[in-house]
């Protein structure tokens, strides 16, 4: 009878585990938890990689400059020339340039900017007090009042000149169909628009992100702001903890930030590792490709380029003890 109980309780401890573990992880697909979350450890193995770190570690030692991954390759540049790699660290011939023989690009020229293809010749008239470059078929442009509008690669104003000059910042130009403006000048509050210009859902708000895998980086306004990142129909999909602000996402994950934090998380919210924030530098988003993304260290890894995975391994940090 008491073996027969024994067996009973321990198939009851066993039912509660597993249950709180499925729970945990219907939790981390909403929300990012700073506390109870399990970082993936950086040393451990994952079948199926893609990729051969250590070969790769060995291909770039002593590069100056390294490459984000295209299509497989990446390159290095170091003190006798610029090699060409793959994911595995064997070097490989220059790929073939992609060049799209309609890409037209931004030209100053006599106080005007215009459009040019890539053989220099003026398709869109230099006569505009400002302009960006065009993206997802839109350019962002400027009249003499400092008000934006939106034309497309034929030169047309689609979007009227109404809304105020972001100065560059995230969120000025179109991705995915979708591009944050200026609704509130005075509080420099955004919404987001379509190419027609009609806005793609109710809401303002105060961080801006571009929409990038069908999600993008914001922070609601109002005495309950609310940072995460919303989808194409405005809501918020994955929510951060206070304090914590998001960057855009590459190759399914993005970095969130927190005063000097940093983590890596997925497209779920889950929290993948946190970024050794004494030895790397990355700029102001990571960004990856074919499951890498390119990194710079400091202080002991001074000035170093490499690679780091999505579990937090760097390639000049491989086997090297931390002193």
């Amino acid at each position: 009878m008491k073996k027969n109980l024994l067996i009973m309780l321990l198939f009851c401890a066993a039912t509660m585990t597993s249950c709180n573990n499925k729970q945990n992880q219907a939790n981390a697909s909403t929300s990012v938890s700073t506390d109870s979350m399990a970082t993936v450890a950086a040393d451990t193995a994952v079948e199926g990689e893609p990729y051969d770190l250590e070969a790769i570690a060995k291909a770039i030692e002593g590069c100056t400059y390294l490459s984000r991954f295209e299509n497989g390759v990446a390159f290095a540049d170091k003190e006798d020339g610029r090699i060409y790699f793959d994911l595995q660290g064997h070097e490989v011939g220059r790929p073939e340039d992609q060049v799209d023989p309609d890409a037209l690009h931004v030209k100053y020229k006599d106080g005007k900017y215009g459009f040019v293809n890539n053989e220099g010749k003026v398709i869109i008239p230099y006569k505009y007090d400002f302009a960006l470059d065009f993206s997802d078929g839109m350019a962002l442009v400027c009249n003499d009042n400092n008000e934006i509008g939106y034309i497309n690669t034929k030169g047309e104003l689609v979007i009227p000149y109404k809304y105020d000059n972001p100065s560059e910042r995230n969120g000025n130009d179109f991705h995915e169909g979708l591009c944050a403006v200026v609704v509130d000048g005075e509080h420099e509050w955004f919404s987001y628009i379509d190419k027609t210009g009609k806005l793609a859902f109710p809401g303002v708000f105060i961080q801006d992100g571009d929409f990038c895998e069908g999600l993008a980086a914001v922070t609601t306004t109002g005495e309950n702001r609310q940072s995460g990142y919303i989808d194409h129909s405005g809501k918020m999909v994955i929510t951060l903890p206070e304090g914590w602000f998001g960057h855009k996402f590459s190759d399914g994950v993005a970095k969130i930030t927190k005063g000097n934090s940093c983590l890596i998380i997925d497209k779920t919210g889950k929290r993948l590792f946190e970024v050794n924030g004494d030895i790397i530098y990355t700029g102001s988003d990571i960004i990856y490709s074919n499951g890498l993304a390119v990194v710079i260290g400091k202080g002991k890894y001074e000035k170093q380029w490499g690679f780091m995975d999505k579990k937090g391994r760097i390639t000049f940090c491989l086997g090297k003890e931390e002193e």
